[in-house]
C-alpha cells in the first residue's frame, strides 16, 4: 500500500477510509431517518395532537360546567321565585278562605241568635196566653167565691179576661 503524504493524509485521515465511513454513515443515516427518526417525530406529533385535543376537550367540560352552574343558578332562583309566588298566593287564597268562613260562622251565628229570639218571642207569647188563661181561671173562681151563684159563669168569664186585658 502506498501512502500519501499530502493534504488529508497529513492530518492521519485515510481518504478511501473516509468516504467510506461518511458514505455508511449517510446510508445509516438514512435508515434512521427513515424507520426511527420518522416513527417517533410521527408518534411525538400524535402524542402533541392527542395533548391539544386533550386540553380543548378539557376547556369545552370547563365551558360545559360554567354553563350547567349558570343554568342552575338560574333555575334555582327561577324555583325560588316561583316558591316564593306560590306561597304568596297560598297564602293569599288561605286568608281569603279564613275570611269566607268566618263571615259563614258570623251568618250561622247570627241565624242562630234570630231564631233563638223568634223562639223567645213564641215561647213567651205562649206563656202570656197560659198565664193569661191562668189568671182567667183565678178571677172566674174568686168572682165565684164572692159572688156565689148571683152571676153566671159564662158572665163571670167574660169581666175575668176583660180585666185581664186591661192590665196587660
Amino acid at each position: 500500500m502506498v501512502e500519501e503524504t499530502g493534504g488529508i493524509a497529513a492530518l492521519g485521515i485515510n481518504l478511501k477510509l473516509f468516504i467510506a465511513q461518511l458514505i455508511h454513515f449517510v446510508i445509516i443515516l438514512l435508515v434512521f431517518w427513515k424507520w426511527v427518526y420518522g416513527p417517533i417525530v410521527k408518534m411525538l406529533d400524535k402524542r402533541a395532537k392527542t395533548i391539544e385535543d386533550s386540553i380543548k376537550q378539557a376547556k369545552d367540560v370547563e365551558e360545559r360546567v360554567a354553563k350547567l352552574e349558570a343554568e342552575r343558578a338560574a333555575i334555582i332562583t327561577t324555583a325560588k321565585a316561583e316558591a316564593s309566588h306560590r306561597l304568596e298566593e297560598s297564602q293569599t287564597a288561605a286568608e281569603a278562605r279564613r275570611n269566607e268562613i268566618l263571615s259563614e260562622a258570623k251568618t250561622q251565628v247570627e241565624n242562630v241568635v234570630r231564631a233563638g229570639k223568634e223562639q223567645l218571642v213564641r215561647e213567651k207569647e205562649v206563656m202570656i196566653q197560659d198565664a193569661k188563661k191562668e189568671i182567667a181561671e183565678i178571677a172566674v173562681k174568686a168572682a165565684e167565691q164572692i159572688l156565689k151563684d148571683s152571676v153566671s159563669e159564662k158572665v163571670s168569664k167574660k169581666m175575668a179576661e176583660e180585666a185581664v186585658e186591661k192590665l196587660a
